[in-house]
């Protein structure tokens, strides 16, 4: 009897919830093991000597019953405002779709083309070009020269305009054509990354090598980051700073959203003509900016291939090309993207001299810009280096990577007198294992950039040769017609007057300095090149590196090792005073071509409950009289003032 007792009221009280139970009261009955067999899924739980466990809402009725009756009124009205407040409660814009007053106006929907097919080019030895040129990169003549369509200074105006009419139109770009612009990118990087190396062994010679980790492999990685991490990088909004009651204007919700700049322009130089123009772009889609490349046509074969790519990959209202294959030295086609007020923001990568004229003309139009710049960089190999032949090893393959041109080379190095000589030593032997002969093809790269820069180096070459306060310990060759130059390693000996240290080498020069303590280094450093792009440290001391870093400025820092730290995508990459400002590398990048908007609703609702005091309060407004007083006196009282 008092088993049926029992499951009565679990019954009872799981009324509201008998869906759950595929049997009926008539399915139950007691057997001579006093054990209720049923068919539902809590059949195991339900005995006769324990009772059925109660449902959460049972459970918690039953307990709001047990409460007296003003306890159990209060509960109940507090109960009806919590849903009242959940059903009336203001809806916040943050939480709805983005909306464009504009609507688009292109008609038909942009569609991704088959493969690339590469121009053939023609050489001395085809039938086609039957005129002589010196070494192997000879002709001009492609076959898709005929096809291209040059965008020059007269017709970038127009470009731009169109483009920025675009932005304005689609505000930003939605996530989902960023991520197919990604993919785009992707695709076309994988379809013709031996074009891509053919086109770099003819402007600089540059081993294939190089030429796919540099400016296929690493560019690739950075789309793949994006297309993981594009809708986490780019949410509706995010939560702003937490805020106080104290806060005049509370009550509100405030949050911030993200907001693409619009319009950039990417000026890209000629030493990594595809990664350090892509690499921008990846990270101006990724935050919903249309993009403007300009290349350099120092690199005459990587920028025409470069736009003949975009051109046939990429949706001409995201991203376009400018200024490849036109005539001349690019000071016509620069002047003229400078001189567009339409850019939101503008990102250049290339010389100190060069960064500061485009920093002056995006002052002009009050556009931000990105600046990343070169500079000297230092190697400080210490007393208590681990491994100096290891050192040696590294500074020799840095420095000699894309035949020196590189902004994160390691320069110069300041090495301990304890062991300066052992150093250099190392280095020579290290020079002659990578580079036996040099001037075999694919075995370095060659001097690129304008012609004027190469006879300048020749000069210097010679220069440092007569040059009695520096001294030449392997290498200091130049041809100018073949564009070589030969490894180098220098012992300086009058840091002031040597030829090596005017300026930034940007050729295969490795310049050694001989100090007497880290101290000594740091202070040159700090007098002599201050800020430099990159620092490299080699020291097994913690104590030593802490020195360093804590006394020095740069725009990166890596330790035992060089270079390594300009291809992690989880770090951001920039300079720092002469070396530039801004950074880009995954989302450091996304940052740089967008801001965070600051939304404030403020709360208008609960005027009825305060009449006014809080969400429309009469101390803001005039006339004040004695409201100051008021103020200041509730200010002491709560200890805010």
């Amino acid at each position: 009897m008092r088993e049926e007792r029992a499951l009565q009221k679990f019954l009872f009280n799981n009324r509201s919830s008998t869906r759950l139970f595929p049997f009926t009261s008539s399915q139950i009955h007691l057997n001579k093991n006093n054990i209720i067999p049923m068919d539902g899924f809590f059949s195991r739980f339900v005995t006769a000597s324990k009772p059925p466990p109660p449902s959460f809402f049972s459970g918690v009725f039953d307990s709001v019953n047990s409460f007296p009756g003003d306890i159990k009124s209060i509960l109940t009205i507090a109960f009806a405002i919590l849903i009242s407040l959940h059903i009336f409660w203001p809806k916040s814009s943050k939480s709805l779709s983005r909306k464009c007053i504009v609507p688009a106006t292109s008609d038909a929907k942009w569609q991704p083309k088959p493969r690339f097919v590469k121009p053939k080019r023609f050489t001395k030895e085809s039938e086609e070009f039957g005129e002589e040129y010196a070494g192997d990169m000879s002709s001009d003549d492609e076959e898709g020269d005929n096809n291209r369509v040059v965008v020059g200074p007269k017709e970038i105006p127009s470009v731009v305009k169109e483009m920025k009419e675009k932005v304005k139109q689609h505000v930003n770009v939605p996530i989902e054509k960023r991520i197919e612009q990604l993919t785009q990118l992707k695709r076309m990087l994988k379809e013709n990354d031996e074009a891509i190396c053919d086109s770099l062994y003819y402007d600089m010679g540059r081993p294939r090598l190089e030429a796919f980790i540099y400016d296929v492999f690493i560019p690739m990685r950075s789309i793949e980051q994006s297309l993981k991490n594009c809708r986490k990088w780019n949410p509706k909004y995010k939560r702003a700073n937490d805020h106080s009651l104290v806060q005049i204007s509370q009550p509100s919700t405030q949050w911030l959203e993200p907001q693409p700049f619009g319009l950039a322009l990417v000026i890209a130089p000629w030493n990594f003509p595809f990664l350090l123009a892509l690499g921008p772009v990846i990270s101006a889609i990724t935050a919903g900016c249309s993009v403007v490349v300009r290349p350099s046509n120092d690199a005459k074969y990587s920028a025409k291939l470069l736009h003949d790519l975009i051109t046939h990959y990429m949706d001409p209202d995201v991203c376009r090309v400018v200024g490849a294959g036109h005539p001349g030295d690019g000071i016509d086609t620069m002047n003229a993207v400078l001189e567009q007020k339409e850019f939101d923001v503008v990102f250049f990568t290339g010389s100190s001299k060069v960064g500061r004229i485009v920093a002056k003309k995006c002052a002009e139009h009050l556009t931000p810009c990105v600046l990343e710049l070169g500079g000297k960089n230092p190697v400080l190999v210490t007393e208590d280096c681990a491994d100096v032949d290891l050192a040696a090893k590294q500074c020799v393959w840095g420095r000699m990577l894309n035949c020196g041109q590189q902004c994160v080379s390691p320069d110069y190095v300041l090495v301990h007198e304890t062991i300066e000589k052992k150093f250099t030593e190392k280095c020579e032997k290290w020079v002659k294992t990578f580079f036996p002969r040099y001037q075999v093809p694919e075995a370095m790269g060659r001097l690129g950039g304008p012609e004027k820069r190469i006879a300048m180096m020749a000069k210097e070459a010679e220069e440092m040769k007569n040059s009695k306060a520096e001294k030449i310990v392997c290498g200091g060759k130049v041809d100018e017609v073949l564009k070589m130059a030969e490894p180098t390693v220098v012992k300086v000996l009058d840091a002031d007057e040597a030829v090596c240290m005017r300026k930034e080498a940007f050729a295969p020069i490795l310049s050694i300095i001989s100090v007497k303590s880290t101290e000594e280094a740091i202070e040159f450093i700090n007098d002599k090149h201050p800020n430099p792009l990159s620092l490299y440290i080699f020291s097994k001391s913690a104590q030593t590196q802490r020195l360093i870093l804590d006394n020095t400025k740069s725009g990166g820092v890596c330790i035992n090792s060089v270079i390594y730290q300009a291809g992690h995508e989880g770090l951001p990459f920039g300079g720092v005073g002469e070396s530039g400002y801004g950074s880009h590398h995954g989302l450091a990048g996304v940052e740089s071509f967008r801001r965070w908007k600051p939304v404030l609703q403020k709360t208008r609702w609960l005027s009825w409950f305060d009449f006014g005091f809080l969400t429309d309060s009469d101390i803001v407004y005039p006339p004040y009289g004695m409201k100051l007083h008021l103020v200041k006196k509730l200010l002491r009282l709560t200890r805010l003032f």
